[in-house]
């Protein structure tokens, strides 16, 4: 392998394993300059950009087209049709051909030292996540990471993971063994989430207590910080929102009681009894449900950054509420 001199200085060496960094685009010309120079100045000497775009309609494609002619580690595919964010990052990783596999928003900033920190930190994990600073619109800070927010820490059981999942894409990176047992993704959850539940499947995921990331958060965000919904889905009749979410955990449910191996007892019968509690909202599936999330809270809401009595009272809330 011929080394090729990068612009940050740095080299391509045959022992640096190829990261591919896969960029999903949808009218995002605003911040997209911003994102792709912070990750052209990436310290890891060995990385492919491949940019998906689904059908933008602004100057998205031609400023991509314009970074690909001066720099050729970026490669731009442009779809027919729109496929949505979580089936374009799919089309993007399967274009794609590194070692591993870290996806990229289009609004976001990069610090220099992302990949080839969280490439130390992934060990033989299938996934490793690092934390994210919250910035406005104008990437200033707005005093608070993630981590102060939600309980940040490595996973090993997909019961953690089941419920709640606060692993974002851009603080992700991921083997292409994980994509593959992961594939193909599902439209009822977001791909990191799925994701994040495969890689404890398969080992773990490992945390690296690091911010790494100014996570932008502004007005176009598909979801915000903490899996806020967009304005579209607040803006739905509360009794249709309300029968949508439940279709979708249903559905959610289900693919995880199935990805999870009959060797896994535990984890095999939480699922199962999980899936059959959200079956409908009969008193008796409701009582079901508070039952299964009261034995259990300490694994279903590992996440939370909750005291203890706050859990126990979310799980009398699955009377009226789904998760």
């Amino acid at each position: 392998m011929t080394d090729a001199p990068r612009p940050n200085g740095s080299q391509a060496r045959s022992e640096d394993p190829l990261v591919s960094v896969v960029l999903g685009t949808y009218n995002g010309e605003t911040f997209l300059k911003e994102q792709l120079d912070s990750v052209l100045a990436q310290t890891y000497p060995n990385i492919e950009i491949i940019a998906v775009d689904d059908g933008s309609t602004d100057a998205t494609v031609s400023i991509l087209n314009e970074y690909a002619q001066k720099e050729p580690r970026i490669k731009v595919f442009v779809n027919e049709t729109n496929l949505g964010f979580i089936k374009n990052f799919e089309k993007g990783i399967r274009l794609s051909t590194g070692h591993w596999i870290s996806v990229c928003d289009q609004d976001d900033y990069w610090f220099p030292e992302k990949i080839a920190n969280m490439v130390r930190a992934i060990g033989d994990q299938p996934m490793v996540y690092c934390d994210s600073l919250l910035c406005g619109a104008d990437l200033q800070p707005l005093g608070k990471k993630i981590s102060d927010i939600v309980h940040y820490q490595s996973f090993d059981d997909c019961r953690q993971l089941c419920v709640f999942s606060r692993m974002y894409g851009h603080a992700t990176l991921v083997t292409r063994a994980l994509f593959e047992k992961a594939s193909p993704f599902i439209p009822e959850m977001p791909h990191d989430g799925w994701m994040a539940f495969h890689a404890t499947l398969l080992g773990g995921v490992a945390y690296l207590p690091e911010a790494l990331v100014k996570y932008r958060q502004h007005a176009s965000n598909v979801y915000g910080v903490v899996g806020g919904k967009s304005k579209k889905h607040d803006r739905l009749q509360r009794a249709e929102r309300k029968k949508r979410e439940l279709r979708r955990i249903r559905i959610r449910m289900n693919a995880f009681y199935q990805a999870v191996p009959d060797s896994m007892v535990p984890q095999k019968k939480l699922l199962g009894a999980l899936v059959r509690s959200y079956r409908d909202f009969s008193p008796l599936n409701d009582i079901r449900r508070v039952a299964l999330f009261l034995a259990n809270y300490k694994l279903l809401l590992v996440v939370k950054r909750y005291p203890g009595w706050r859990k126990i009272l979310f799980c009398f809330k699955m009377l009226v509420k789904i998760k």
